[in-house]
C-alpha cells in the first residue's frame, strides 16, 4: 500500500512538473477601464501592448518591443526616406527664415543704437552750454548714457 502511494504521488509530481513545464504564456495589459486583462496572447497581437504574466510568482515584466526585419520593403525604405528628405527641407528652410530675421533685428538694433549715441552726444553738448543748478548732473547723465549707446 505504501509503495502504491509512493508511486501515485511521484507520478501526481511528475505530471505536475510537466504540466508547469509546458504552460502557455500569460500576458497581461489594462484596458480602457482601467480593469486587468489576463489572455494567452497580447493585446491585438502586439507584444509591446502587454506584459508577461508568471503564473508561479504572479510578477510581470515588461515585453521588448519588436524588432524590425530586415524584409522591409524597397517601396517603405523609399517612402521613409523621402518623407525624412522632406522634413529636413522644411527644417532648412525654417532656419533659414529665422537667420534672416535675426539679421533683421541685429541691423535693428544696430541702428537704434547708433541715434541713441547721437541723441546722448547731442544732449552732452547741450548740457555744456546750459546756466542752471543741474549743469553737472546732466552732464554727469549724458555722459553715463554716450558710455553706455556709443561702445
Amino acid at each position: 500500500m505504501r509503495r502504491k502511494m509512493l508511486k501515485t504521488s511521484l507520478a501526481t509530481i511528475l505530471l505536475s512538473s510537466i504540466i508547469v513545464v509546458n504552460a502557455a504564456e500569460v500576458f497581461t495589459w489594462r484596458d480602457s477601464k482601467g480593469n486587468n486583462e489576463y489572455s494567452d496572447a497580447p493585446k491585438h497581437l502586439i507584444p509591446a501592448n502587454a506584459q508577461k504574466f508568471n503564473v508561479r510568482t504572479h510578477a510581470t515584466t515588461s515585453l521588448a518591443p519588436p524588432r524590425q526585419t530586415a524584409a522591409v520593403s524597397a517601396s517603405d525604405v523609399d517612402s521613409l526616406a523621402a518623407q525624412q528628405a522632406l522634413v529636413n527641407r522644411r527644417i532648412e528652410e525654417q532656419n533659414r527664415q529665422t537667420a534672416e530675421q535675426n539679421k533683421k533685428i541685429q541691423e535693428q538694433n544696430r541702428k537704434n543704437r547708433e541715434e541713441a549715441c547721437k541723441t546722448s552726444q547731442i544732449n552732452r553738448k547741450i548740457a555744456e552750454n546750459m546756466r542752471t543748478n543741474q549743469r553737472e548732473t546732466l552732464i554727469k547723465r549724458y555722459d553715463e548714457e554716450i558710455r553706455n549707446n556709443c561702445n
